[in-house]
C-alpha cells in the first residue's frame, strides 16, 4: 500500500498544490462576501439601537441619523441596502466562480486518488444520499425522511461474500441547537444576532467552505451485513452531554435505555442506548467492545455506531469529509496517507470487529 500511496503522491503532487491555492482563493472571496453581509447586519442593528436607546444617539451613533427615514429624506434606510447590492455584487461572482472551479477541481482529483489507491472497490461521486439507511440506522436522533442529507461520494465493496457500503455525507438535523436558533429568528432583534451568527460569524471564523458550514453531522457513514438475529436496536454514540441531551429530548426513541457496561476502557468513552439490555449485552461482548475503543482509536475521530437485524452501521465525524480536501496544505505525503488510512479502516471495519467470523 505504501508504493500505491507514493505512486499517487506522486501524480497528484502538482494538482494538489494547485487545489491549496484555489481553496485558499475560495476562502479569501467567502469572507470578504460574507464580512460584507456582517457589516450590513451591524448597520442595521445600529439604526434599531439608535430608536430604543437615545443616550447613544448624541456621540457614538449620531452618524446613523442620516440613514434614518424622515420627512425630509423618507428613502434613508435604502442608502444601506444599496450599498449592500453593490458591495455584494462583485464578491458574489467572484466567490461563485472561484467555488466552481475548486469543487470541480477536487472531485477530478479526488476520483484519481480513490481509483489508484483502492482500484477493486467501486467509487460512484453522483449517488444519491443514503437516506434510508441514515433514518433507520437509529444513530442521529433528531432525523427525518425528509431532512436534509447531502452525499459527496460513495464506495462500495464486495469481498469474501461480504458487502460493505461508504458514503461521504453531510446532515442537517433540527437538533436542539438548530431549534434554538430557530426560536431565536422568531424573535425581534435577537433574530438579527442569530442570523448574524448563523450566516457571517461561522463562515468568516471556521475556515470552511459555505456549503460545509450548517451540518450537524459531517463526515463518514458505512452499512454492511451482521449475522446475529436481533429484534431490537443498540446504539454506541460518543459520551460527551451534548449527544445525550439530543437523545433525550428528540422523543423519537422512547423505548430505549441507558446501558451501563462494565468495561471502563469502553464506558469512559461510549453511551449506549438499546431497546433490550438482553440483546445489548449480547450484541456488546467483552471482545466487541475491546475491538470498538481499538477502531475509534485506528480512526482518531469520533464514531457512533448502531446493531439491528443484520445491520451494522458506523458513523465517522469528519468536519472536512471524507472525499473533501482539509484547508492546510496539501503539499504533503501525509495527504494521501490519510484518505488511504480512512477508507483501508472502513473497508476492514467487519474483519477488525469480527462480525462475521464465519465468513
Amino acid at each position: 500500500m505504501q508504493e500505491r500511496i507514493q505512486s499517487v503522491f506522486s501524480e497528484t503532487n502538482n494538482v494538489l498544490n494547485a487545489l491549496y491555492l484555489k481553496r485558499k482563493r475560495t476562502l479569501f472571496f467567502q469572507r470578504i462576501m460574507w464580512g460584507v453581509t456582517g457589516l450590513y447586519f451591524v448597520f442595521i442593528l445600529g439604526l434599531l439601537t439608535i430608536q430604543y436607546i437615545p443616550s447613544l444617539q448624541p456621540k457614538t451613533w449620531s452618524f446613523l441619523e442620516t440613514f434614518k427615514p424622515t420627512p425630509s429624506n423618507p428613502y434613508g434606510s435604502i442608502y444601506p441596502m444599496a450599498g449592500l447590492i453593490v458591495l455584494l455584487y462583485p464578491t458574489i461572482i467572484l466567490f461563485t466562480k472561484a467555488f466552481q472551479k475548486f469543487k470541480i477541481a477536487e472531485q477530478k482529483t479526488m476520483a484519481k486518488m480513490v481509483g489508484m489507491l483502492f482500484p477493486k472497490v467501486e467509487f460512484t461521486q453522483g449517488a444519491r444520499a443514503p437516506v434510508k439507511e441514515v433514518v433507520n440506522s437509529t444513530i442521529f436522533p433528531w432525523i427525518k425522511q425528509d431532512s436534509p442529507i447531502y452525499s459527496f461520494g460513495q464506495i462500495r465493496s464486495r469481498t469474501n461474500q461480504n458487502e460493505i457500503n461508504i458514503a461521504d455525507i453531510g446532515i442537517i438535523e433540527n437538533n436542539v441547537t438548530n431549534r434554538f436558533l430557530g426560536a431565536l429568528m422568531h424573535i425581534p432583534v435577537l433574530n438579527m444576532f442569530a442570523a448574524l451568527y448563523q450566516n457571517v460569524f461561522k463562515n468568516i471564523a471556521m475556515g470552511k467552505l459555505a456549503d460545509n458550514t450548517r451540518f450537524t453531522f459531517r463526515g463518514m457513514f458505512c452499512w454492511l451485513s451482521f449475522k446475529k438475529h436481533l429484534n431490537g436496536h443498540t446504539v454506541v454514540l460518543p459520551k460527551n452531554q451534548m449527544v445525550k441531551l439530543n437523545r433525550l429530548t428528540s422523543f423519537n426513541f422512547k423505548e430505549e435505555q441507558e446501558i451501563h457496561l462494565e468495561d471502563l476502557r469502553f464506558t469512559d468513552k461510549f453511551v449506549v442506548y438499546s431497546t433490550n439490555q438482553v440483546e445489548a449485552r449480547y450484541v456488546l461482548s467483552s471482545l466487541l467492545m475491546e475491538k470498538v475503543v481499538a477502531l475509534k482509536e485506528k480512526f482518531n475521530r469520533p464514531i457512533l455506531m448502531s446493531f439491528q437485524n443484520k445491520q451494522m452501521y458506523l458513523a465517522v465525524e469528519n468536519e472536512n469529509g471524507l472525499f473533501s480536501f482539509s484547508s492546510r496544505k496539501l503539499d504533503k505525503l501525509g495527504v494521501v496517507e490519510e484518505l488511504a488510512h480512512e477508507i483501508h479502516t472502513a473497508l476492514q471495519v467487519s474483519e477488525e470487529l469480527k462480525l462475521n467470523p464465519q465468513v
